[in-house]
């Protein structure tokens, strides 16, 4: 097993020249964002999976899992929770303080 350094090149690149990143008009930035929020939360359900699955199978002993593969599946989960729980926190920090706003 070879394991794989985990740095800049491990994330894929953001590409900020959209018309919705740049504040196209309309609601296609909130388009854009729901999009990206519902694939980062079908990975985030995704890796959970696989790092329960892995770890299953690494307690039951069934060879080709490690424990160790198991273990990295569990901490990239736990890095995508954490990741999508930042995530929700902000857009509500900024929900709340849009609806704290006078009219």
């Amino acid at each position: 097993m070879s394991i794989n350094p985990v740095g800049p090149s491990a994330l894929p690149p953001l590409n900020l020249s959209t018309p919705a990143v740049m504040g196209g008009e309309g609601a296609g930035g909130w388009e854009d964002f729901s999009v990206t929020l519902a694939r980062q939360i079908k990975e985030t359900d995704k890796t959970t999976k696989e790092a329960k699955d892995l770890s299953e199978r690494a307690l039951l002993g069934n060879a080709g899992v490690s424990i160790h593969e198991a273990q990295i599946a569990g901490s990239k989960a736990e890095l995508h929770m954490r990741l999508l729980m930042q995530v929700r926190n902000k857009a509500l920090e900024v929900y709340r303080e849009i609806m704290s706003m006078p009219a």
